[in-house]
């Protein structure tokens, strides 16, 4: 189990390594291209439909398992400190698998248009007339990170209160 975890942890890295790849991307081109504008009246063509396309969608999909894994996605807690303490668990596990079946379903319908779009040989609509197969790809990859975090969570959270005697109630 530690190797699976430990190749997971490697992923995870490389696919953050690639989103910061994607927001330096994101910054210098546009950096460039401002400049460019407007020193020498000259702008990149079809920058802002590949920063849309490829860019920002690997900035969000390849460092959206990482972001879950330290818990910084956006929470509500204003109601949380009202909750009864044998409730709060059973709650977080419901929202858990609800964010599991929702980026299940994501996956799979990235998954889908990934390949509709690299059977048609879908093209972006710019002047470079790019594939978009590969950023569409993107989009299964983040979310299968994802719900394998989520899972990784539910066995994480049972295995630490099987662990330490807790019953759940608290």
């Amino acid at each position: 189990m530690r190797k699976v975890l430990s190749v997971l942890n490697i992923v995870e890295k490389i696919f953050l390594v690639g989103g910061f790849v994607s927001i330096l991307g994101i910054m210098f081109l546009t950096t460039f291209d401002l400049l460019a504008r407007k020193f020498f009246n000259y702008s990149i063509p079809s920058l802002y439909e590949f920063t849309e396309d490829y860019l920002m969608v690997g900035l969000v999909f390849l460092t959206i398992g990482y972001v879950y894994t330290i818990g910084g996605h956006v929470r509500v807690t204003v109601l949380e400190k009202y909750y009864p303490p044998y409730f709060k668990k059973p709650l977080e596990k419901v929202l858990k698998f609800l964010a599991f079946i929702l980026f299940f379903f994501i996956m799979v319908k990235g998954w889908d248009v990934t390949v509709r779009a690299y059977e048609f040989k879908e093209v972006s609509a710019s002047v470079l007339a790019y594939p978009l197969a590969p950023a569409f790809f993107l989009v299964p990859l983040g979310s299968a990170l994802v719900c394998i975090r989520i899972f990784q969570s539910f066995f994480t959270s049972w295995e630490s209160e099987e662990t330490h005697g807790h019953s759940g109630v608290d």
